[in-house]
């Protein structure tokens, strides 16, 4: 029997046909249909699905609060930051209370205390009146009387008493010092608007009750769990967490197999053909070109950024040890200081990304006329943003702009989206001008015949990013919570779990391409096969994002299946983990041997531990509360806040950072570069996130999870707990982990970084060079393009 040829494929070899490039734009299209599938029909069910928002009226029609009320206070919520101190179904802060379980369980209060006060005033009751009365408030609190045709929801006596327990309770969450949930006073003290906002918070309480028309759960599957209210997990939720891990099951068998295969048939993508590594070709010759010089403010404004967030959420940190944050609330309130420590981490990664990205583009191809004052331009505008936004969150959340100047100006208030429009849009027109600047440096790879290039993938990865910044327009301050929040989730997921991902593999493989590690044809078998596990497991894996915030069964069951699978690209990874140890033994060879006079040691840590995170933090931390039992408890609890730190700047925080590292050690002269200082830095910004997270989010993550096991997610997040001793100690260790990444690594960082600027390289490549792609470090390049390059 005759072996078929190794390129070309044969039935039950699909290493091969995922390796041949002929067959990669039907996987492209296969991907990218069941995703654009998967969004259409959750983006369909968000609206068809909706919780109604309405007028709510007494049993014989007099209006309790209206629906212009509820939209009111939902403003208010947003344009005060509140979403920064607590959460609304669960997506928020955890400092404060979730407002919507708070509302749900006063609810279910004020009716007990209406129903039995009832009967008390016919004599004594006994244990059977009060298990009577309890029944009823659950049975009405789960009924639903929305009526579409005069737009209205009819409360029972009740529910009508219960409102004003719940108004009252918030009002004296803002105004009563001696109240044991205060939250500030001073902060909110409009009468009106406090009740516009209990109305809000009530509206949620009762989405998260009364049962979804024809089902026999609520709009949100029963969460927040409370069992005195009868709030319990739908048998969907415990149906579609099992099926999930035979799915997982199943997928980590065909991984593992597929893998097996390409062993079988490819090369060790480290026995690199170069004979240089950890080091690239204008290291060696001490090049930098004019526009690469032109990347460093960006690098700077990223040092400043990452500084002030570390410094806001080490103010904000201490409101847990002393409320008030020792006296730190009165000038800057907890909402602006939670809303700093976001939004400055997702601007600093940024203004690294862009100035990285920058920087490769001219070993690229050539230099376009004008590129320079492109990249000035871009700068102005991130500047700009950054700088206009910390003062407009300040100037909204605090109330000093209000109405329509809040919501262009100040805080728009929603998580990760704080910045007031107007920066939100010159930020979007910024970054439009960071993907023209890109899409002129790479053009020249823009062809059929490399359109899966490494240069093609930088363009696509920073193109796709950007792309889904843009649904965050459709987060408007008038629409139905369930629906701005499934557009914010379609950024700040997009951007965390797919784009983040995509771009991170990009730049990895580019950087190792360029440090002669591996060559530009095994980066891009890398690049696609990952990226296509990325969008087609984390795109339509948003859904669990979805579980509990108002839309069907059917998103459930995608959230559920697809989140699982993310562990499945993570898992590739893993297997060739440990193979990177040992380049570095080979860089030492050729350095010792004199073929290279460089190794770029410290970026390769940074690489190590990009991969490190994204396995333990995203892969092993997200796969803990993606289920939908286990996030049903979860959900909302500091387990979230384990995660999300790990994954945060575990991967996106060092691919930040190793990738300004590479750009600086070609940027800086040789004597500046200072190994010692830079890998105390690196040890300390790792080992400290992992202290911060094993002494305090994580114990404090599961002692809050059995909080809500035995009492309900509402006592939880109460100020008993929060501000308990088992909160505050741990916060205190938590500073152990604190003191050692602030101290030991963002300040030095910070200085090296700052206090170079003026002693940069000196020797410029000039524009008028002949760009040679096999000098530039690309190996197996007989088919990129050819042509003058800067």
């Amino acid at each position: 029997m005759t072996t078929p040829a190794r390129s070309q494929p044969r039935f039950g070899n699909l290493a091969l046909i995922l390796l041949n490039k002929k067959y990669w734009m039907a996987h492209f299209a296969a991907v990218i249909l069941i995703c654009l599938g998967g969004l259409l029909y959750m983006g369909d069910a968000t609206y068809d699905s909706a919780p109604p928002r309405a007028d709510f009226v007494t049993e014989d029609g007099r209006m309790v609060f209206s629906r212009a009320q509820i939209q009111a206070g939902q403003e208010v919520f947003h344009l005060r930051g509140l979403m920064s101190y607590g959460s609304f179904w669960g997506d928020g802060a955890e400092r404060g209370p979730d407002f919507t379980a708070d509302a749900l369980h006063y609810t279910y209060l004020g009716m007990i205390d209406h129903y039995e006060a009832a009967l008390a005033a016919g004599g004594p009751i006994d244990e059977a009146d009060r298990d009577a009365v309890a029944a009823r408030v659950r049975r009405e609190l789960h009924r639903n009387t929305w009526d579409e045709a005069s737009g209205t929801i009819t409360l029972s006596e009740g529910q009508v008493a219960a409102f004003e327990t719940v108004a009252t309770h918030f009002s004296r969450m803002f105004t009563d010092p001696d109240y044991p949930e205060l939250f500030q006073t001073g902060y909110l003290t409009d009468p009106a608007q406090i009740r516009d906002l209990s109305a809000y918070f009530f509206w949620g309480g009762w989405v998260a009750a009364a049962h979804r028309p024809g089902e026999s759960y609520s709009y949100t599957h029963n969460w927040p769990y409370d069992p005195e209210v009868g709030n319990g997990p739908t048998p969907a939720v415990v149906f579609w967490s099992i099926l999930s891990v035979l799915a997982l099951f199943a997928g980590i068998g065909l991984v593992l197999y597929i893998y097996g295969q390409m062993k079988s048939l490819q090369y060790d993508p480290f026995e690199s053909s170069q004979e240089r590594s950890l080091t690239t070709y204008d290291l060696e010759r001490g090049y930098v070109r004019k526009t690469q010089r032109a990347t460093y403010k960006f690098f700077a404004l990223a040092m400043l950024a990452f500084g002030l967030q570390v410094l806001v959420g080490i103010l904000a940190a201490t409101d847990f040890v002393r409320p008030g944050g020792f006296f730190i609330g009165d000038i800057l309130p907890f909402t602006v200081l939670r809303s700093y420590h976001t939004l400055l981490q997702i601007y600093w990664f940024f203004m690294c990304w862009v100035g990285y990205t920058i920087f490769f583009l001219p070993r690229l191809g050539p230099v376009p006329r004008g590129q320079r004052a492109l990249i000035e331009l871009l700068f102005a505008c991130c500047f700009i943003v950054g700088a206009g936004s910390v003062i407009g969150i300040y100037a909204g959340q605090t109330g000093i702009l209000t109405g329509a100047a809040a919501y262009w100006f100040g805080s728009q208030g929603w998580e990760f989206l704080e910045m007031g429009r107007f920066f939100q849009i010159l930020l979007l027109v910024g970054f439009s001008l960071w993907i023209v600047i890109i899409y002129r440096g790479v053009k020249p790879w823009l062809t059929a015949k490399n359109m899966w290039s490494v240069p093609a993938w930088l363009l696509y990865g920073s193109g796709v990013m950007v792309f889904f910044l843009f649904f965050g327009l459709f987060v408007t301050p008038e629409a139905n919570f369930a629906i701005s929040d499934f557009w914010r989730w379609m950024v700040v997921h997009m951007w965390v779990e797919v784009t983040f991902e995509v771009f991170t593999t990009v730049i990895v493989a580019y950087m190792l391409v360029q440090m002669g590690l591996i060559t530009r044809v095994m980066a891009e078998r890398v690049i696609f096969l990952a990226v296509m596990l990325f969008l087609l497991t984390a795109t339509v894996g948003i859904a669990h994002n979805f579980y509990w915030i108002a839309k069907p069964t059917g998103v459930i069951a995608f959230g559920s299946v697809f989140s699982t699978l993310q562990v499945l690209p993570l898992l590739l990874l893993t297997l060739d983990a440990w193979r990177m140890r040992q380049e570095k033994e080979r860089a030492i060879q050729f350095h010792a041997a004199g073929s290279q006079s460089f190794i770029m040691h410290e970026v390769w840590l940074f690489v190590l531990a990009v991969n490190f995170w994204n396995v333990f933090g995203a892969g092993v931390f997200g796969s803990m509360i993606n289920l939908p039992i286990v996030n049903y408890f979860e959900h909302s609890t500091y387990l979230t806040g384990n995660h999300a730190h790990a994954a945060m700047f575990g991967v996106k925080g060092n691919i930040a950072l190793g990738g300004m590292l590479f750009c600086l050690q070609h940027l800086f002269k040789t004597g500046d570069w200072n190994r010692k200082l830079i890998r105390v830095s690196f040890w300390s910004l790792n080992i400290g996130i992992a202290m911060m997270m094993f002494l305090d989010l994580l114990p404090v993550g599961l002692y809050q999870l059995s909080v809500v096991l035995e009492e309900g997610l509402w006592y939880a997040r109460s100020q008993e707990v929060i501000q308990g001793a088992v909160f505050r100690n741990l916060t205190i260790m938590r500073s152990l982990g604190g003191l050692v990444f602030t101290i030991g690594g963002v300040l030095p960082l910070m200085w090296f970084v700052l206090s170079r600027a003026a002693r940069m390289r000196r020797k410029i490549k000039e524009d008028s060079g002949e760009w040679s792609p096999r000098a530039d470090g690309w190996a197996d390049t007989s088919d990129a393009p050819t042509g003058p390059a800067e």
